[in-house]
């Protein structure tokens, strides 16, 4: 068994980790997996990412907290926070 890096990408409703969670994408490390949404899944993981961090998950990034891109041609679902946890896996 191997140690290896778990990836959570959760967007939140605000820059806060205490805020709603509005989507996740787990990926695994396991070769020629996809992440797929669910759509018979009624709830996520984690309400927060606090909620994550408290199961052992650590914040490798923050979303920008520079200010919202109002008046661009891009919308932003949620601000994403991206996480890690080491795991053991078989290879």
């Amino acid at each position: 068994m191997a140690l290896k890096q778990r990836l959570l990408y959760l967007s939140a409703q605000s820059t806060d980790p205490r805020s709603l969670a509005l989507s996740q994408a787990l990926h695994e490390p396991v070769r020629d997996t996809i992440v797929e949404i669910d759509p018979m899944r009624t709830s996520l993981d984690y309400e927060t990412v606090h909620d994550a961090v408290c199961d052992g998950w650590r914040v490798v990034h923050f979303p920008d907290q520079r200010g919202s891109l109002d008046g661009s041609d891009i919308e932003v679902f949620g601000y994403q926070f991206v996480l890690e946890k080491l795991d053991q896996f078989d290879d």
